[in-house]
């Protein structure tokens, strides 16, 4: 049991840890286009679609499918941060509690 727990709790965070890596470069390049293009965007609005939408797209309308794009790694990869810590945390209780 506790071999199998130890195991799942490995695949997973390599599995997660692969895929933020993959997501954080992919939002590293989009954030360097935005960047070079002098598009600028605080964190108000990466949670806030309608004021996205109204302040920045509608200042770079010809940029749209960038700045999506990239808000989009964002939340992306917080989530998988997030389920990565939730995961580690919960197998590291269930091997606490079943530990010899």
């Amino acid at each position: 049991m506790q071999d199998t727990l130890i195991t799942i709790t490995i695949t997973t965070f390599g599995f997660l840890l692969v895929a933020n890596v993959f997501f954080r470069i992919k939002t590293f390049k989009s954030f360097k286009k935005l960047a070079e293009q002098g598009v600028m965007f605080g964190k108000q609005h990466v949670l806030n679609k309608a004021l996205m939408e109204r302040e920045v797209i509608a200042k770079h309308p010809d940029k749209e499918k960038l700045i999506l794009s990239h808000v989009n790694s964002m939340k992306l990869s917080m989530r998988i941060s997030t389920l990565c810590m939730i995961v580690l945390t919960l197998c590291g209780g269930v091997l606490m509690y079943y530990r010899n």
